[in-house]
């Protein structure tokens, strides 16, 4: 009886110490307490752990030690192998041996076996005696030509990316295209509405190099100023990173379905229509080629070297800055750079902290897109390049210490984003927009200083600089993916090239009366500027033709060409025929009739009164104008009659002055209805429909025939109505 009592008090008291034990408030179980009470052990693999194989070859030899809690070699150790994990095609496979004995110095050995299905397995080593002592052994098996596989996925896939780019950005400018132009003309002048500007653009061009390019076309085009442009910068490598965002969510498996059913919107009548199914398919693409270099790069998980070489970016941010810069630069495209990185975020490749440098050195290494499109440009577009340069250099620059261990960016964005990121993938996208906000934040407030020391970097072209280059201004090769602003500038640029031919058409009446040399020196020149003009219109056309028009596009593509073609055809006359007549002046005398001089004088008035119409009437879009100068075709070829018979009247009167210019003189009248011709088919590429020719005149342009046909009955010479009369534009 005593000693059931004693049992039962000492039952009860072990369980009432159990009970207020600190372990059990600790939430620890009574397994714990036991193995705690025990001499622990472990397995630690060797040698052999995380091997690649290649397929068809015998693995490493894998060693593993059974050490005791005071890491002491236990030995006759019994471990039991069990396959955790193989390939869906390797069922039978089975492992070459199921236990080992550990030998005298706690070591056991698996000799080495033959692997021949690629893929990732796993063998778990456990101490029979005790069961919750395990580890895992991991290998990964290859094909044999694995490494070319690689190769062809990782380029492949990078291709596809890059087209994918293209394609969804090229669709989103042609449907918002024609409102670029004024969305950052209205909106730039705001430095905070600059930078909104910047974030949409480049979210529309899903490029940050795209953006800096259009906008060194827009301020060698004169459409943006300096100032303007450093807060659309800002705003650009915000921008950019909503596509990384898009790029990190996994929706992978729907990539062929996007582009399944972007190709089938291509297919549209619609033009809107169309570009939505670019945009689609092009995104189908991104999505596509990412999975494609994702499931390419798997096999480098099996290679500790290459992620140990990434992951020591973190230790070595700087040549991590300058290799991710290269790389960048040589594809130009910071968002390939970076989805890349969430590549290898995804694979398990590379750290948060690792990528951060990386991301950084794709930042300024997209930069060279916008230098290279400002080569040749003006000093203007070269200052745009470079104050991104600038600002991306000294944005990373402001990192650099928070890219080593004692104080790690990283550590922020986890913190900042912890709710939200689900992925590693995430994390890199979140260090990607995170870093761009606070470059952003820390150097807006230098704003001002940035475009100064910009403008001490690059000095201004001196203005006769500019006056004697025969460069043109206007046309920017960044424009092309956009049409409607290409063509909007070649509009200023045939503007500027007609402003040389209306120089070279005012000097004319000085050439005819005194030929001084220093005037034909200058018309000279502008006829140079005229011809490259031309030329490099053209070819600017001939590129833009390459891309998806529009039919109202291909018309006024077709019109541009007729117009600089009819304007070198007046600088050539000029050049060719009034600039040898002037010499020819010059050296010997040369006197015309005054009444015949008059009539030369007056003749060119109205060709000159034409050609200002046509010009006025193409850069304010009026057709009405025009029409006047088409309309005018008759009544000029009436008064060239009435002007040749005037003159062979003298001749025939037998004026000396006459008699010894009379070749000159029908030169100067072919030249001058040749010149008026010119403007005359200047008129009628603008106001003939290239796909529908012209309707039949109208009562209007009837009256204007007889009135022509009326005037050819004058035969008086007293009676010729006055040269400066402008009723026969009428």
């Amino acid at each position: 009886m005593f000693a059931h009592r004693l049992f039962i008090s000492v039952f009860l008291f072990a369980i009432l110490s159990v009970l207020v034990s600190p372990s059990v408030m600790a939430g620890t179980s009574t397994v714990d307490l036991v193995a705690l009470a025990t001499p622990s052990m472990r397995i630690a693999i060797v040698d052999g752990n995380e091997q690649a194989i290649l397929a068809y070859n015998d693995s490493k030899i894998i060693e593993l030690k059974l050490l005791d809690a005071d890491k002491n070699p236990v030995v006759g150790g019994i471990i039991d192998l069990v396959l955790v994990n193989r390939p869906s095609s390797a069922k039978a496979f089975k492992l070459p041996v199921l236990s080992l004995v550990t030998d005298p110095i706690g070591i056991a050995r698996i000799a080495p076996f033959a692997l021949t299905e690629a893929g990732n397995y796993r063998i778990m080593a456990q101490l029979r005696d005790k069961p919750e002592i395990y580890a895992f052994i991991d290998f990964g098996v290859n094909e044999e030509n694995w490494v070319m596989y690689l190769v062809f996925g990782l380029l492949g896939g990078l291709g596809m990316f890059l087209f994918g780019m293209n394609l969804g950005a090229d669709g989103l400018q042609k449907i918002a295209g024609k409102k670029m132009k004024s969305i950052l003309g209205t909106f730039t002048n705001n430095r905070y509405m600059g930078v909104l500007t910047g974030i949409l653009v480049t979210a529309v061009t899903q490029s940050s190099s795209a953006t800096t390019v259009m906008l060194v076309g827009f301020v060698n085009a004169s459409l943006m100023t300096i100032s303007q442009t450093l807060s659309v910068i800002f705003g650009a490598n915000i921008g950019t990173t909503i596509t990384v965002q898009l790029i990190a969510f996994e929706i992978s498996h729907f990539a062929l379905l996007m582009i399944g059913i972007g190709f089938l919107l291509k297919y549209s009548r619609n033009k809107t229509t169309v570009y939505a199914g670019d945009i689609i398919m092009g995104f189908g693409f991104i999505f596509y080629g990412m999975k494609i270099m994702s499931i390419s790069m798997a096999p480098l998980r099996s290679f500790p070297a290459f992620r140990e070489m990434l992951l020591s970016f973190g230790n070595y941010p700087i040549s991590a800055i300058i290799g991710s810069m290269l790389f960048t630069a040589l594809i130009q495209s910071s968002g390939a750079t970076i989805g890349l990185i969430v590549v290898f975020a995804s694979q398990g490749l590379i750290t948060l902290h690792a990528s951060i440098p990386l991301i950084l050195g794709a930042h300024t290494g997209t930069c060279i897109t916008g230098w290279i499109a400002a080569l040749g440009a003006s000093a203007a577009a070269k200052k745009t390049a470079l104050l991104n340069v600038l600002y991306n250099i000294i944005g990373t620059v402001i990192f650099l210490p928070f890219l080593y261990q004692t104080l790690p960016f990283s550590d922020f964005v986890v913190w900042c984003t912890a709710p939200f990121s689900s992925s590693a993938a995430r994390e890199v996208a979140n260090a990607h927009m995170i870093s761009a906000i606070l470059k952003m934040l820390v150097m807006f407030p230098f704003y001002d200083q940035i475009i100064k020391l910009t403008h001490m970097m690059i000095p201004e072209e001196s203005q006769e600089e500019v006056t004697r280059s025969v460069k043109t201004k206007y046309l920017s090769g960044s424009l092309l993916k956009s049409p409607e602003l290409a063509l909007g500038n070649v509009a200023r640029e045939i503007l500027r090239m007609a402003g040389h031919v209306e120089f070279m058409m005012e000097k004319v009446p000085e050439m005819i009366s005194y030929g001084r040399e220093e005037t034909i020196q200058e018309v000279s020149f502008r006829e140079d500027k005229v011809d490259t003009a031309q030329y490099e219109i053209t070819k600017y056309l001939s590129t833009l033709s390459e891309e998806t028009l529009t039919e109202e596009q291909t018309g006024v593509m077709m019109r541009y060409m007729s117009i600089i073609n009819e304007l070198e055809g007046q600088a050539d006359l000029i050049h060719k025929i009034i600039v040898p007549f002037a010499r020819a002046k010059a050296r010997e005398e040369i006197r015309f009739s005054e009444e015949g001089f008059r009539e030369l004088l007056g003749m060119f008035d109205r060709s000159n009164e034409n050609f200002k119409l046509i010009i006025n009437a193409f850069a304010t879009h009026s057709n009405e104008q025009a029409d006047r100068v088409m309309k005018s075709e008759r009544t000029f070829e009436v008064l060239v009659k009435r002007l040749r018979t005037a003159h062979m009247r003298r001749v025939f009167q037998h004026k000396v002055q006459s008699i010894e210019t009379s070749t000159l003189h029908m030169d100067l009248l072919q030249c001058f209805k040749r010149l008026n011709n010119h403007s005359i088919e200047m008129a009628k590429s603008m106001v003939i429909d290239w796909y529908n020719q012209r309707n039949q005149p109208g009562a209007a342009e009837a009256a204007e025939v007889a009135e022509a046909d009326a005037l050819v009955e004058v035969t008086d010479e007293d009676g010729l109505p006055p040269l400066t009369d402008n009723s026969t534009h009428d």
